[in-house]
């Protein structure tokens, strides 16, 4: 098992190689599109191009998914979460997908993106007055950068470390097995990484806004949130490799079907 473990942490680990190139390029041309003066005040101050600039994030992304991967396999499996598909795989034994699982990544994947776009759409830019001023396209970067960063790297950060270590520290602190771990240990474990991932987006709104209003903190926890709690669940219930591909399907929605549509 623990030869396999380091294999599956390789696998995405160089999934994230490229998530990690494209996230900068990413994040520039969203800056651009919204913050124009700012994105050529900091391309005239970096001191290294662009390309290097990707390079370097793209080794620390990929050593640092390393590391979480390996670190929350172990821990999953002392709680239950499973890995049928890339046990299976690098076991060299047949890879059975069960197509209702997959069908209710790809339903999981279909309601975040549309609640992604269409609380904007049918509230928020209503609310935000900022929002009018800005439109959001078709991005090729943006699909690409959504399915290896988005899709692999976070599902890694928040369902297979957090959402894993968060069950296992419950499971040593009230000593149970994992037999006998009861379901809101796991709903904790779910919620608490939902909260954290929107969290972490606070600053990159106060950025875009300018201001940190109580509409724009609940739109924070929402858009952010929302999606953590459907692929935490799907995590827990199908596998990992379910919530990476709901993850996934989610950006790949949002990118080719409702930002057109909308």
């Amino acid at each position: 098992m623990k030869k396999i473990d380091l294999k599956i942490s390789l696998l995405l680990a160089l999934l994230c190689l490229i998530g990690g190139f494209l996230v900068v390029r990413y994040q520039l041309e969203t800056l651009q599109n919204t913050l124009p003066e700012q994105y050529d005040t900091l391309i005239k101050t970096l001191p290294i191009s662009i390309d290097v600039l990707s390079i370097i994030s793209s080794l620390q992304i990929t050593i640092f998914s390393f590391v979480l991967s390996f670190i929350g396999i172990k821990l999953a499996r002392k709680v239950g979460f499973k890995f049928n598909i890339l046990d299976a795989f690098f076991s060299k034994q047949r890879v059975e997908i069960n197509f209702k699982s997959l069908l209710m990544a790809v339903g999981f994947g279909v309601i975040t993106a549309f609640i992604l776009v269409g609380a904007d759409r049918f509230y928020f830019q209503y609310h935000i007055e900022i929002m009018n001023q800005t439109q959001i396209e078709f991005s090729a970067i943006g699909l690409l950068t959504g399915i290896f960063y988005g899709g692999v790297f976070e599902e890694i950060m928040l369902r297979l470390f957090v959402m894993s270590l968060l069950v296992w520290f419950m499971m040593k602190l009230f000593r149970r097995n994992e037999q006998s771990l009861p379901n809101y240990f796991y709903w904790i474990g779910i919620v608490i990484a939902s909260l954290l991932f929107a969290a972490g987006h606070l600053p990159a709104t106060m950025m875009l806004f300018g201001d940190l209003t109580i509409e724009l903190i609940v739109r924070c926890f929402l858009l952010n949130g929302i999606g953590g709690i459907l692929f935490g669940y799907l995590y827990w219930k199908k596998g990992f490799e379910y919530a990476v591909f709901a993850h996934m399907f989610t950006h790949i929605a949002l990118q080719l079907v409702f930002i057109p549509m909308f």
